[in-house]
């Protein structure tokens, strides 16, 4: 379909309902010569999804253990006072500047 301004100007709602039906709407100055077309945009996605590769393979078996801290023994080398982390073995800090 080809339409001039004024004509889109005038059928605005029936025009964008056509080109969302998937009809192609040009519009131009003069009817006869077009300069825009007018195009849905696509649907968006409004919620995150898992990657294909992920799904199925990542399974917690214990929520609450996510919100859960650490115990000692699984910190390793990284147990340090509280608050604070202890640097691992062989890793030296920088003196202050």
């Amino acid at each position: 379909m080809t339409i001039s301004v004024p004509e889109a100007q005038t059928k605005l709602a029936q025009i964008i309902a056509r080109a969302e039906a998937g009809e192609e709407i040009l519009i131009g100055r003069e009817a006869d010569h077009p300069t825009v077309k007018l195009v849905p945009i696509p649907a968006v996605q409004t919620r995150l999804t898992r990657h294909p590769d992920l799904i199925g393979s990542t399974v917690t078996h214990d929520p609450a253990a996510l919100v859960q801290p650490l115990p000692p023994e699984e910190w390793g080398g990284m147990a340090g006072r509280r608050g604070e982390l202890a640097a691992p073995a062989g890793l030296r800090h920088a003196a202050p500047v």
